[in-house]
């Protein structure tokens, strides 16, 4: 969704629920619905939904735009996934990915809420990467200035310097490729928002546990 300053935000459903579910009663309180592969560790263990847990659905969406498909589209959604979740299962790593972004990427994933960055640090961090981006392209437009760019310290330059080779080479990958690639799906992977309190208990009736920091 994009607003009238071209400024495009994310959101996202995929945790709604019914409606009667929202009534506080016993049999309602702790269901859980939403996606899982979206879906922070915390919240599938019925923790108290916080801000680190949209962190962490927002590292998925980060891996999403660098490998082009939803995260975990080859493998079922079931209590074995949420197992695996738990234990630090995430998505690999697409090559040619920055690593300044990888690394931002692993600490909005990472297992414990508290070690998570919050959305401020996040904006800060994106801001700054796309001004020196764009100053690079504007500076390099007609003159070839290379990386020294002014205003930008080391560390900016260095990032600037990981996206945009990054950037070359997959410019490079897609005029060589002339082919599409179809994506598979795991029949039983699914990315709509559905009731997922059964399966949470189904993995916890078979004796998993895992402690998650607060």
């Amino acid at each position: 969704m994009s607003d009238n300053y071209k400024e495009i935000f994310i959101i996202d459903l995929g945790l709604c629920k019914p409606i009667s579910d929202l009534q506080d009663s016993d049999n309602k309180v702790n269901e859980i619905y939403g996606v899982l592969p979206y879906m922070a560790p915390e919240i599938l263990r019925k923790k108290p939904y916080i801000p680190a847990s949209d962190i962490y659905s927002f590292s998925m969406i980060m891996w999403e735009f660098t490998s082009g498909i939803p995260p975990f589209n080859h493998e079922a959604h079931d209590h074995h996934f949420i197992l695996s979740v738990y234990e630090g299962k995430r998505p690999e790593i697409v090559k040619n990915t920055p690593k300044c972004y990888i690394d931002l990427i692993k600490k909005c994933w990472d297992l414990s809420p508290s070690n998570r960055p919050t959305i401020i640090m996040l904006e800060n961090i994106i801001s700054e990467w796309i001004r020196c981006i764009n100053k690079y392209y504007e500076f390099n437009r007609d003159v070839d200035y290379g990386y020294f760019l002014p205003n930008i310290d080391n560390h900016q330059r260095n990032d600037m310097k990981e996206f945009v080779e990054a950037n070359e080479v997959l410019v490079q990958e897609k005029a060589n490729t002339s082919t599409t690639v179809t994506t598979q799906y795991h029949p039983q992977a699914y990315y709509t928002s559905r009731k997922l309190t059964e399966i949470s208990a189904q993995e916890e009736s078979q004796g998993f546990d895992c402690m998650i920091e607060d």
